[in-house]
């Protein structure tokens, strides 16, 4: 077992003597972990990693594989978007606990906070006292575990996953209802229950999603392209209105009604007056020749850096917004022109990443796409703060 102390060292450095000592299959102490933040990101070694006191926020995020356990309490979002692997938390969590994860499962003993597996899309997060308010908000699958009390609102806005509680269940969110339990989902919950050492002797209640505020109550499988003009669905919105004015934007590339004004004609160089003579203004004929477009990004704190042929990059829009094949191109594009392709907030297709020659990887704070081994077969990382939009 390696040991590393915080006392002495910084979390940049610990984290990276951590994943060089996961390379090499070692198992990790951290010691005076002072709850610092950011302690053991992205880790993807199967390795034991001890942290023996409190962790700050985000201990154990964008991780895989590793094996985790916090003797004391963790801040704010522990096991954020972590894939397989676990933590354990001899404590109490802050808020988000869980936060994103594929598949990871994470054990509190105490109480955790609010919005406890947000947006969690597989795995399982376990509490074996009280959550607070909102616990499975917005959650996409997977199941949560909670000995104690719910706290208000749990399972708002949930759409799919499983949310079961041992105590009282103090308010329903919105679109979450009670369902029955069956008898095979009770021995998976003392099952996991047993090999994380929980002692439970009560009845669990169960919340799922009602299913009245879904859009698209199921899934439809696509088995043609289907042209705009149609729709499958029974919806006021998508009338013959709605589909001249796209074929009209389409058109004339633009909204037809922007919030700044009507259309009107941008200015063009023929509107500048110039009071010096411009009679020989072609000459020198090397002026091009001589403007040198290549631009470097980043490489000042060892990083490497973004080497463009021009100050240009590709604008961010996702998978998903645009299909596999123009992502494709635009991704060839950006290779032949020696610029960088970006992936918007869908997630890292093969093909992407294989046509681009520097792609770089978006973060939004949903969390939508991330993704830990993606994000290193990126060049860049770009994250998005906010949009005016």
């Amino acid at each position: 077992v390696v040991s590393f102390d915080l006392a002495s060292l910084s979390v940049r450095e610990v984290n990276e003597q951590l994943r060089a000592a996961g390379a090499a299959g070692e198992d990790v102490q951290i010691v005076n972990p002072d709850a610092r933040h950011h302690i053991g990101v992205g880790l993807t070694e199967p390795i034991k990693v001890t942290i023996e006191g409190s962790a700050g926020y985000f201990c154990a995020g964008l991780s895989d594989q590793a094996q985790f356990e916090v003797t004391h309490n963790v801040g704010w979002g522990v096991g954020d978007n972590m894939y397989s692997g676990s933590v354990m938390v001899g404590g109490n969590a802050g808020a988000i606990p869980g936060v994103a994860i594929r598949g990871a499962e994470i054990v509190i003993r105490g109480n955790m906070g609010s919005r406890a597996g947000q947006v969690m899309k597989a795995g399982t997060l376990c509490c074996a006292g009280n959550a607070n308010f909102m616990a499975g908000y917005m959650m996409y699958g997977g199941r949560i575990i909670i000995l104690g009390d719910s706290g208000e609102r749990v399972g708002e806005d949930m759409s799919a996953g499983e949310i079961f509680i041992g105590g009282t269940v103090e308010d329903l969110g919105s679109d979450a209802m009670l369902t029955d339990v069956d008898a095979s989902e009770i021995e998976n919950i003392f099952a996991f229950l047993d090999r994380y050492g929980l002692n439970f002797k009560g009845s669990f209640s169960k919340v799922i999603n009602a299913g009245k505020k879904l859009r698209y109550g199921s899934s439809e499988q696509q088995m043609r392209s289907i042209p705009f003009t149609s729709f499958s669905g029974q919806t006021a919105y998508w009338n013959p209105k709605v589909q001249e004015d796209i074929v009209i934007k389409s058109q004339s590339g633009r909204y037809r009604i922007r919030g700044y004004g009507g259309a009107r004609a941008l200015p063009h160089l023929s509107d500048l007056a110039f009071k010096k003579d411009l009679s020989r203004a072609g000459e020198p004929t090397d002026v091009i020749d001589k403007v040198q477009m290549e631009t470097e990004i980043g490489g000042i704190n060892g990083a490497q850096s973004l080497k463009l042929s021009m100050p240009v990059m590709i604008a961010p829009m996702s998978y998903g917004a645009l299909s596999r094949s123009t992502k494709q191109g635009i991704a060839i594009a950006s290779a032949m022109s020696g610029i960088a392709e970006n992936t918007g907030e869908g997630g890292m297709s093969n093909a992407q990443r294989d046509a681009a020659g520097q792609l770089i990887f978006q973060c939004l704070g949903g969390r939508l796409g991330w993704n830990i081994h993606d994000m290193r077969r990126a060049d860049g990382l770009e994250i998005y703060i906010s949009q005016g939009a």
